[in-house]
């Protein structure tokens, strides 16, 4: 009967020991990424750009709607002509803003799958050192995990090690 109860006991308490042994990390990937001084850079000079052009597509808009507001207003006292070659630029001018709106977006999302191609792999590596200097048996993202003590997410250092690679 002794020998039942330690066994059982044994059972019991097998998985409880088995996974004291087990040292997990967590990390937010992306933000991992997003805080290395290479992306950082790069999202800067994306953000400057996008500005000057973002100013262009305002004056643009600017026009259009001073265009509307005239024929509008002067419409009905304007020659058919007249209309017509308002209406054109009109149309024209929202054809160039959209296609201005349409290669920001292209170019901040080749911007950002290019990024993500260059640091996907320093992610990796930088994981797996953590990993193996930490001796973490498993490192999983913070999404994934529904809590986690902030002693064990590694998200700094990988950043850190990210920013050491070149």
């Amino acid at each position: 009967m002794k020998t039942i109860k330690l066994a059982v006991l044994a059972l019991v308490l097998a998985p409880s020991l088995a996974m004291a042994e087990i040292k997990i990390a967590v990390i937010d990937p992306i933000g991992a990424i997003a805080e290395t001084t290479e992306v950082k850079t790069r999202t800067g000079k994306l953000e400057t750009d996008m500005k000057n052009k973002e100013a262009e597509m305002m004056k643009l808009r600017d026009e259009i709607l001073a265009i509307e507001e005239s024929l509008k207003k002067d419409g009905l006292t304007m020659s058919k002509d007249k209309q017509k070659s308002l209406s054109d630029q009109r149309d024209a001018k929202m054809n160039d803003f959209r296609s201005r709106q349409q290669l920001a977006q292209k170019r901040i999302e080749s911007d950002r799958n290019e990024m993500l191609q260059l640091m996907e792999p320093r992610l990796k590596q930088a994981v797996d050192e953590i990993a193996k200097e930490g001796k973490y048996d498993l490192v999983l993202t913070r999404q994934a995990a529904l809590f986690a003590k902030e002693e064990i997410d590694i998200t700094r250092k990988v950043t850190q090690k990210m920013n050491q690679m070149k």
